[in-house]
């Protein structure tokens, strides 16, 4: 039997609480979870209710069997001295979480703490106010208490929540700026509010007209309750409900205090534990269930649970269909045609075939798309290559590519293809009468005749500053913010990369990206730019260039014309295909003479000059407007305007991440559904 929960008691209790010795206080809590876990042994850690998924819970993505994401509530100075330890072993495991500290406890967050987390690919979160158990008191007292929190909520770049002790209103919580919040639980009747959500899975709290939020609950038993109250000697239970976890494909969430973690050669005391439980767990996790799970900071498993859990579900539990269609969902095929393609088209297919669309990939051996791919594990099929520069041999390479890619399409039959500029793919579509849907964000390239897309989407910036489409299609929609915007906000900054690379932290860093001289659209003046830069930043003994050549033959020319820039190591280029985003993150500037790598920095608010010398889209134009751009049109400026200085690191910002994946998206399915009935 569940205990109640009284208000008044709670309060009491915690107003007494800092004057109970602690050893005390724990032996009491021992005594009474003895009691409870003597009557809620039916539905503690186990409460098969909570297994059952919500009507028309679509899966989590990539198809995998469950959700795993880490938390850690920092609950006193204690607890402070050991994060970083903390840290580097979830990450020695291969794992990423969310520290949530606690704003006006008994101690405060240093910032160069909260920025090496976070520069290490963790979340940080707020915990409570002042942990004291005091939150919930009154509502006119939460609501001033919630514009600090709010506060804290900015300044730290957080965007979830966790309260003390697990107290909450959570009508309340409309007050507070989040998108998720992470105060309760599947089952858990050793809380002082053991009222439980009764489910394993995200779901929305909603208040009218008043903004909502997620809800994560947390639904491994707290370390606490299992090492210290429990007196356990093992982590089974946490293995054993996350077996049942993965088996109904529910969320695995958990909460370990570091104020209660014991490392090798600390004293022990009856509030601690071995850290080598949590250890043993995490292994257990990453051996037991390799590639079967999602691993997810939980602002990540929010923004995922908004998006999937958008749309209203019909009363019979399935999903909603598009078009209001019965049958099988229309084939999409996605065509890979340039490196950034890979980055961008992999949430999109993620998220398709998440939603039961059938998706098949082909991909063109040119620049680096199936390392990328590989990388990233999409499937492909590749067909095709690049032919150079010459303006003819590329006419008939496109020509041979989409002679190669009809059998195939032809034994496929997709409904749509779909790419972000994929020629061969437009010429076939237009041959074999195949719908496609163009995607573009630069509105000055040459689209002949024979490659006019049936549908095009372009960025919203296309319609603001009235540029016309490229494909002159039937027509154009557009989606919010910019086509990095997609997967910006997947970013997990990684700094092995920077080891990797042999350069480290120390020193300005710049990323520089090379003009494409074998594009139809290549400027020389560009080049003279290009080269004015490396010039300078080569001579600058604290600035340190990764440098991004577009094929091995340009790597060449480069090494060959200038060999001072590669001399004592002082330019880079990576021996193989990197993660460009995590790259960028970790630069304090990035020079580029092309589009996509700008717009990513922009997307990720690291400063950002082009020296891109064709004509100035609608994109670019609206990222000057914003300050997020610099355009270097000079060698002058080359030195006026490009700022060789350290840059802060921030937290890498969701940005418009979920709102323009979502739009793309809709727009496809919706353009799937539009061929598929016009057969």
């Amino acid at each position: 039997m569940t205990p109640k929960f009284s208000p008044l008691f709670t309060r009491a209790y915690y107003r007494v609480k800092p004057f109970v010795p602690p050893d005390l206080r724990w032996a009491l809590r021992r005594r009474r979870a003895r009691r409870i876990l003597r009557d809620n042994g039916s539905n503690w850690p186990i409460d098969a209710a909570a297994g059952e998924a919500p009507d028309g819970w679509p899966g989590w993505p990539g198809g995998k069997r469950f959700a795993f994401a880490l938390s850690h509530d920092v609950e006193s100075r204690a607890g402070l001295a050991r994060v970083r330890r903390l840290a580097e072993l979830d990450m020695e495991h291969g794992f990423r979480s969310s520290f949530n500290f606690v704003p006006e406890g008994d101690y405060r967050l240093p910032d160069d703490l909260r920025e090496w987390l976070v520069g290490n690919g963790f979340e940080v979160g707020v915990h409570d106010l002042r942990h004291d158990g005091k939150l919930f008191d009154t509502r006119r007292g939460f609501r001033k208490k919630a514009g600090r929190i709010n506060r804290y909520l900015a300044e730290w770049g957080a965007v979830g929540f966790r309260s003390g002790f697990m107290l909450r209103e959570l009508d309340w919580m409309h007050d507070l700026d989040v998108l998720y919040d992470a105060s309760t639980f599947d089952t858990d009747p050793f809380e002082p509010q053991p009222e439980a959500a009764g489910t394993i899975f995200p779901y929305w709290v909603r208040n009218g007209g008043k903004s909502s939020y997620i809800e994560l609950p947390y639904t491994l038993p707290q370390d606490s309750t299992l090492f210290i109250l429990l007196e356990e000697q093992s982590p089974e239970i946490w293995k054993t409900k996350l077996d049942w976890i993965a088996e109904r494909g529910g969320l695995a969430l958990s909460i370990i205090h570091p104020d209660f973690t014991r490392f090798e050669g600390e004293r022990g005391s009856s509030a601690s534990f071995p850290v080598s439980h949590y250890g043993e767990f995490l292994r257990y996790v990453s051996t037991e269930y390799e590639g079967r799970f999602w691993h997810a900071l939980p602002r990540e498993v929010a923004e995922f649970a908004r998006s999937a859990t958008a749309a209203p579900r019909p009363e019979s539990g399935r999903p909603v269909r598009a078009g209001g269609r019965g049958a099988a969902k229309p084939k999409i095929w996605v065509d890979l045609d340039n490196t950034p393609h890979v980055l961008f088209f992999e949430p999109i297919v993620e998220e398709l075939t998440r939603r039961g669309y059938p998706v098949f990939l082909t991909a063109r051996d040119a620049f680096q798309v199936c390392e990328l791919a590989d990388a990233k594990g999409l499937p492909y099929r590749k067909i095709g290559r690049h032919y150079g520069k010459n303006r003819m041999m590329k006419g008939l390479g496109l020509g041979l590519r989409a002679l190669q890619l009809s059998p195939l399409i032809a034994r496929e039959k997709p409904a749509l293809g779909v790419s972000h500029g994929a020629r061969s793919q437009l010429l076939l579509g237009t041959l074999m009468k195949l719908p496609t849907v163009l995607l573009e964000d630069y509105e000055h390239v040459e689209i002949p005749a024979l490659m006019h897309p049936t549908w095009e989407m372009a960025p919203k910036a296309f319609e603001t500053h009235r540029a016309a489409a490229a494909g002159r299609s039937a027509g154009v929609s557009y989606y919010p913010g910019i086509k990095e915007d997609v997967y910006a906000g997947r970013l997990r900054p990684d700094p092995a990369l920077l080891d990797e690379l042999g350069i480290g932290s120390a020193g300005i860093l710049a990323t520089v990206r090379p003009p494409a001289t074998e594009a139809h659209y290549h400027n020389p003046e560009s080049e003279r730019l290009f080269e004015r830069f490396m010039n300078r930043a080569s001579r600058q003994p604290d600035v340190r260039v990764v440098l991004l050549p577009r094929n091995k033959k340009q790597e060449d020319v480069l090494r060959r014309n200038w060999p001072e820039w590669f001399e004592d190591n002082r330019t880079v280029v990576p021996e193989r295909a990197v993660d460009g985003m995590n790259l960028i993150w970790h630069s304090d500037l990035v020079v580029s003479g092309g589009g996509t790598m700008n717009r990513e920095a922009a997307a990720l608010g690291v400063p950002v000059y082009s020296i891109f010398r064709g004509r100035i889209g609608a994109v670019d134009r609206q990222l000057v407007s914003e300050g997020r751009l610099v355009l270097v049109a000079s060698v002058d400026e080359v030195d006026d305007k490009i700022l060789l200085t350290r840059r802060e690191r921030r937290p890498v910002e969701g940005g418009t991440t979920g709102r323009t994946l979502e739009a793309v998206v809709e727009a496809i399915i919706e353009y799937a559904w539009k061929a598929h009935r016009a057969r």
